[in-house]
């Protein structure tokens, strides 16, 4: 007899008819015969030769090999009844054998899908096989689940299709890990870190969108390639550590270095790498989470510099006061000494020279309180275009023949309020920086403008958001020689500078940020090497200020003469400078060393004192104290303070009222009386 398929019988119960039934699968065409089923499964599991035939022994096999499957297995006549159920059907269904042969298939079939199965037994009659497809089927309980099903029909002896049998494999988890996988995918692809996988030699395995942009090489590009492609050099022997520590089964969490991009930049990042095992539990492979951190490096890198600026600020302005005190003790002795008549031309000559110097140191005090932004500012309403209209001629006269100056300004008045003095110390360094980056000679430009900051606009060179409002532009431009990559960053640092030893500070550009800063402004700088740079000044608009006629009367000096006034200074040069000034001019002059000192002493005269002078930084009581006190205790007597350490902080803590006068060490004895004289007439007529 020809071999054909498996017979349709009873899967549960083995049942084999003894004459042959013939059942299209997709196994091997079996002669099945007469034999007891159960004799065959033992026989063939205890591998003994039952005295039957090859056909006999195959179909028993068969239906042993049917029984056991992980799939179900079921056969139903053309009209749908169940006709046979394997082990696997019952456990995928939750229907035994005798609860479910002999009902209908569309037991199992949602109502919504009955169609569906009616058009699968249609084709089947026809002789059709119906290959796998996914659909829904319903168990016992209610509940229903996916399934994978191939159908084939089923033929008697002559070849008439009589009815078909199916295999039905549950694929619920399959599904759900499908589904799993496909979310995992969509995250990791949707990932803002870059995510990917690579073998333990390095080679790049998976590679997700946000890697690409990362590092600017496609999925196409570096899968396949080695990892080391991204890695410097210097770092093959880190890449190489971490690999092995992940093929020891480490995790390596939040390691920082450096990787570099298609393009050659490098860029930070911090990388987390797990070990993939396979099916026997060995690493096999490392997955790698890299996070691009260089924003946050640079952050990090710009609050170290503010935090240096800061401290290197404290110090300058800290050595700055003591600086000023004995600059001014130096000179104010020497302008004693100046004015003794006995002396000669070249005594007085050489004192000269010394007042000079100490004028010249004490300029670059100022400096470095302007970059500490400590230094008293004297701030009025003025016009910008004005002000650079009168600063250029002496910006003029240091240039030099080979070089010209040219204005660019906006018509109408830029209103700023800003100290006179410090603009044109701004404008003085850096049109100072223009002409040394045209050595050959050539045009600076100053140019101003207004501008509308909107909200969020970022303009400043560490990209701050600028309070959003009206301002004024003030932009100086040279043609020279511009400023690398390299330096621009460190320009505004204290003491950096790209020119020779001897010829520059270092001082210039961080002092031009002291100021601006002090005045709400922002600073920007763009420059090309070779095209040279631009320095853009943003400072806040101010209202047009009022006019308010002179009397053109001086302050009378005779009636200030018979005050009595209280020094108080720590430095005792410094108070004796201050004391013989004033007596020189017939003031009657108190000293005190401190606060506390100066308390006994209006204590003793009971308070008969027309001004107290005071420095605001002393040890023990200081000036700000010693005020509160005498606003308390001796409320008349007027106020002048002075100092070489105006720290800003202490100005703003109510110490300095509104309107008092201050006096910057060192003082020019002619600005001290005639600060004194004037402190002293306002309190005549107020």
């Amino acid at each position: 007899m020809d071999r054909a398929t498996v017979l349709e019988c009873d899967l549960h119960h083995v049942a084999v008819p003894s004459s042959p039934i013939y059942v299209q699968t997709s196994l091997p065409q079996i002669h099945v015969g007469p034999l007891d089923p159960l004799e065959s499964r033992l026989a063939f599991f205890s591998r003994k030769a039952p005295e039957v035939n090859d056909d006999e022994l195959i179909a028993a096999r068969l239906a042993a090999i049917v029984e056991y499957s992980d799939d179900a297995i079921v056969s139903k006549t053309l009209d749908g009844t169940i006709r046979s159920w394997n082990a696997s059907a019952e456990r995928i269904f939750g229907y035994s054998p005798a609860e479910i042969i002999g009902n209908s298939i569309y037991m199992l079939i949602p109502p919504e899908l009955h169609d569906e199965e009616r058009d699968i037994l249609s084709r089947i009659s026809r002789g059709e096989h119906v290959p796998h497809f996914e659909t829904i089927r319903r168990h016992k309980n209610g509940t229903t689940f996916p399934i994978a099903v191939s159908v084939s029909p089923v033929r008697d002896a002559s070849g008439t299709v009589v009815g078909a049998a199916s295999i039905k494999r549950d694929i619920s988890q399959a599904r759900l890990a499908a589904e799993t996988a496909a979310r995992l995918a969509a995250i990791v692809e949707s990932s803002e870190d870059a995510i990917l996988s690579k073998s333990l030699d390095g080679t790049v395995q998976t590679w997700n969108a946000a890697a690409e942009r990362m590092y600017g090489h496609t999925a196409a590009e570096m899968i396949g390639h080695s990892i080391y492609d991204l890695v410097p050099s210097d770092l093959r022997h880190e890449e190489q550590e971490i690999l092995r520590r992940v093929g020891q089964g480490e995790h390596v969490a939040h390691y920082e270095t450096i990787r570099r991009r298609r393009d050659g930049n490098p860029v930070n990042v911090s990388l987390t790498l797990s070990p993939i095992r396979g099916a026997d539990g060995r690493v096999v492979a490392a997955s790698s989470i890299q996070r691009d951190i260089t924003a946050r490096k640079q952050a990090e890198e710009t609050l170290r510099q503010a935090a240096k600026m800061e401290s290197i600020g404290a110090l300058a302005g800290g050595l700055a006061h003591d600086f000023n005190n004995q600059l001014y003790a130096v000179s104010g002795f020497a302008h004693f000494i100046s004015r003794d008549p006995k002396l000669s031309s070249a005594a007085r000559q050489d004192l000269l020279e010394i007042q000079k110097v100490t004028e010249r140191m004490a300029s670059l005090t100022r400096q470095l309180l302007a970059f500490a932004r400590q230094q008293v500012l004297s701030p009025e309403t003025l016009d910008l275009n004005a002000a650079v209209e009168d600063i250029r001629p002496m910006l003029q006269r240091l240039m030099g023949a080979n070089m010209e100056i040219d204005l660019s300004l906006a018509p109408g008045p830029k209103w700023v309020r800003v100290d006179r003095a410090q603009l044109a110390q701004v404008l003085l360094n850096l049109v100072i920086n223009a002409r040394d980056a045209m050595p050959g000679g050539g045009l600076i430009m100053l140019r101003t403008t207004t501008v509308e900051v909107s909200p969020g606009h970022l303009f400043d060179r560490q990209k701050v958001s600028v309070e959003p409002g009206a301002y004024a532009e003030l932009a100086v431009s040279d043609a020279g020689e511009g400023i690398s990559p390299h330096h621009l960053p460190h320009i505004f640092e204290p003491f950096y500078t790209t020119k020779e030893i001897g010829v520059g500070t270092g001082l210039g550009l961080a002092t031009v940020e002291g100021i601006v800063a002090q005045s709400g402004g922002r600073i920007q700088v763009d420059s090309v090497v070779g095209r040279g740079t631009t320095i853009r000044l943003l400072l806040p608009l101010a209202s047009e200020p009022e006019v308010r006629p002179r009397s053109g009367e001086a302050v009378p000096r005779d009636a200030a003469g018979r005050a009595r006034v209280l020094v108080v200074e720590d430095e005792d040069p410094v108070r004796t400078i201050v004391m013989r000034t004033l007596q020189a001019d017939g003031y009657e002059v108190l000293g005190a060393r401190d606060g506390r000192e100066a308390l006994t002493l209006l204590e003793e005269v009971g308070g008969a004192v027309n001004l107290v002078i005071t420095d605001i930084v002393m040890p023990g009581m200081g000036g700000g104290q010693l005020a509160r006190e005498l606003r308390e205790r001796f409320p008349t007597i007027s106020i002048l303070w002075m100092s070489g350490h105006p720290r800003e902080s202490e100005l703003h803590a109510g110490d300095v009222a509104p309107g008092q006068m201050f006096l910057h060490k060192p003082i020019a004895p002619a600005v001290l009386l005639d600060t004194v004289a004037e402190v002293l007439e306002g309190a005549r007529r107020g």
